[in-house]
């Protein structure tokens, strides 16, 4: 996904589901001129390793760090609407109802669309990102339809899709959508990613 995602200097950026930061410091060290960013994560126990990270890596000026639910993030940030030019998440890809529940809550809030689905990526992302800004997600293939769709209700128009493999003879598991906050329609279907 850090491959798939672009910012130019100066943007800014929310990464919904920041669990220990793996990804944004991905980001960090590839584009080191970012505006700020905020991270969010939901579990406590996680939270706490992120924020240890950002205050080690002397970033805590530059990062906005929220242990919070992310659907409450509109209410907690209102004067932040309309001003990042980049939200990306990998977000929950079970639907809830669906599949064998773990036991592990931890697991169940990264996995299942119990706290977050994608109507609250949706509304969440075309709340803060500023015309024009971008939308990263990965998700599961098979409900690519329905993650257009979503989007489309918020104003985000996908303009670039990447399949991802874990082998030549198997459907794709996973895909990388980009979706543009007042974007034009049209689709640009990059090659697939082979893992």
């Amino acid at each position: 996904m850090a491959d798939f995602i672009r910012l130019k200097d100066k943007e800014s950026f929310i990464e919904i589901g920041s669990g220990v930061g793996c990804l944004s410091f991905i980001i960090f060290d590839r584009y080191p001129n970012f505006k700020r960013a905020m991270l969010v994560e939901i579990q406590t126990e996680v939270f706490n390793v992120l924020k240890r990270n950002i205050e080690e890596n002397e970033l805590q000026d530059k990062v906005i760090l929220v242990n919070s639910d992310a659907r409450n993030l509109p209410s907690l940030f209102p004067h932040l609407a309309n001003s990042f030019d980049i939200v990306f998440t990998n977000p929950p890809h079970i639907k809830r109802g669906r599949g064998r529940i773990s036991p592990s809550e931890s697991k169940v809030i990264s996995t299942t669309e119990t706290l977050l689905t994608l109507d609250d990526i949706g509304r969440i992302s075309s709340y803060f990102l500023k015309i024009r800004g971008r939308l990263y997600i990965i998700h599961r293939s098979e409900r690519l339809k329905e993650i257009i769709s979503n989007l489309d209700n918020f104003g985000l128009e996908v303009k670039r899709i990447t399949f991802v493999y874990t082998s030549q003879t198997k459907p794709s598991k996973r895909v990388l959508i980009e979706a543009r906050k007042g974007g034009r329609p049209g689709v640009i279907v990059e090659p697939p990613i082979f893992l």
